[in-house]
């Protein structure tokens, strides 16, 4: 089979959870004999006004064997915002200046299956042509993108419900098109993993969820006051104020409206979406019509493998690790506060290990370094169960599948897509995304040794791991469905 994927670029120019499920998908398929291929959003030529693919050929290696890949790098494609958001709508919906080279590179190509893992720097009229040539479409659910500017559907503190009368002020601070064109530079490219730029780019990822809404809202009164004051001969400054900040916000919420129509037009002439997670279909199916067919798969990597084996609980203290950034989406600030209460309570038979460079301090809790992936097996052997509290919706979570490669049971939220992996329960906990949800869960767990040593015995003795870790086979099995 020919297999043409879509995806935003090769490692390590590209990395992320997207990154790392397509390459790995991409090599399994090249490994069973599949022709194997990939487009993706490249650089912006200094006039911008034509559209063509560069050809050539990437070294992969994985498990010291060596793959060629061929690539076809889109010179001038849409922007790519990443995860920063999206002010300039026009520069993200307006139509390709030569879509023939599409249909000419289709037809060149003569792909099967078009596999596309993100709506980012895809021109809709490439679609368009795949749907004329018959060529079968498969999307890959990783985040929100299309339906979210900001790909997270998460805002304020709390899980945003696409209203997008919110996505002026959420996406105030997205990058001008001059940044995103540097991102998407062969310059960047080269100096991407120099040690200054990634401080740089660490630093720029501890704000991205910083709760800004207050400021911005101030910003932007402050700015339409003054608007209204420069208006000479108008003195019910007040109202005319309300007025101008009316007419903005419907201006606004259709250029978003907009923008949303043009990615979910493309979702409609998919002939197949793959939702990474039950937690990710709900989400898409609240936006698209219910002639848009879909199924889950849930996702895995080539690094997972079966290390599961039957633990010892004979310790004293119920040894929580949590390996996600100290941030409130991912659900630390619910936590802090749970193990807070149980302190306070005299309910003090554990101990919290965290992997990031968080600041903080109390006697209960010990912050490590960011870890590597060569670290997760004694990672996991010094801990009794890991913690996902996730706040937002989040699309999978491949760190409880570690954790379960691993044979610890995990206590997730029921936001998280990877609980679909416990089977309701069967091998860890869900909870409410809450602080109370939380400190009951980690109370039982403290309370009761025997239900982590169940829990534990499930996933070794029950759990159907090569199923799970097998998923290229279940997604072959998408690009052939009629």
């Amino acid at each position: 089979m020919k297999i043409l994927h879509y995806a935003l670029g090769f490692p390590p120019y590209r990395s992320g959870g997207l990154t790392k499920y397509c390459i790995d998908l991409l090599l399994a398929q090249k490994e069973a004999g599949h022709d194997v291929a990939m487009m993706w959003p490249g650089a912006f030529s200094f006039s911008g006004h034509f559209v063509r693919l560069k050809k050539c050929r990437k070294l992969v290696k994985h498990n010291e064997k060596k793959f060629y890949i061929d690539s076809f790098e889109v010179i001038n494609p849409q922007p790519v915002p990443l995860d920063e958001g999206i002010v300039d709508v026009k520069q993200f919906i307006k139509k390709c200046p030569d879509s023939k080279v599409y249909e000419r590179f289709l037809r060149m190509y003569c792909p099967d299956v078009i596999h596309i893992h993100t709506l980012m720097g895809l021109h809709h009229e490439f679609v368009v042509i795949a749907k004329k040539l018959e060529i079968r479409i498969v999307f890959t659910t990783h985040d929100y993108f299309g339906i979210c500017p900001k790909v997270t559907l998460f805002r304020d503190e709390q899980i945003c419900d696409g209203d997008c009368r919110k996505c002026a002020m959420c996406n105030e601070s997205a990058l001008s098109m001059k940044k995103i064109r540097i991102l998407q530079s062969r310059f960047y490219r080269n100096v991407k993993d120099m040690a200054l730029v990634k401080k740089m780019r660490a630093a720029h990822r501890n704000e991205f969820f910083d709760n800004e809404s207050e400021e911005k809202m101030q910003s932007i009164h402050i700015n339409m006051k003054n608007e209204a004051k420069d208006l000479s001969g108008l003195h019910e400054v007040q109202n005319i104020n309300q007025l101008l900040g009316k007419e903005l916000l419907e201006e606004q919420t259709k250029r978003y409206e907009r923008l949303r129509k043009y990615y979910l037009n493309i979702l409609k002439m998919v002939d197949y979406i793959h939702f990474n997670s039950t937690v990710t279909e709900s989400v898409y199916r609240k936006f698209l019509p219910d002639s848009v067919r879909g199924s889950v798969i849930n996702i895995s990597h080539q690094d997972i493998a079966d290390h599961r084996r039957i633990k010892n609980y004979k310790h004293e203290i119920c040894r929580i690790s949590y390996l996600a950034p100290a941030k409130n989406f991912k659900g630390y600030g619910i936590m802090k506060q749970a193990l807070d209460e149980l302190w306070i309570e005299g309910k003090r038979n554990f101990h919290l290990t965290m992997y990031n460079e968080a600041e903080l301090s109390a006697p209960y809790i010990t912050v490590n370094p960011r870890f590597e992936y060569k670290e997760l097996g004694q990672i996991f052997e010094d801990t009794d169960v890991l913690i996902m509290p996730s706040v937002w919706n989040e699309t999978f979570g491949f760190t409880v599948l570690e954790s379960l490669s691993y044979g610890v049971p995990v206590i997730v939220s029921e936001n998280v897509g990877a609980k679909d992996l416990l089977e309701d329960g069967k091998f860890g906990m869900i909870v409410e995304p809450t602080v109370e949800g939380v400190k009951q869960g980690i109370l039982q767990i403290m309370e009761n040794k025997d239900l982590l040593i169940e829990y534990n015995k499930r996933i070794v003795e029950q759990m159907d791991f090569r199923s799970i870790i097998m998923s290229d086979k279940q997604i072959e099995k998408l690009y052939l469905e009629k």
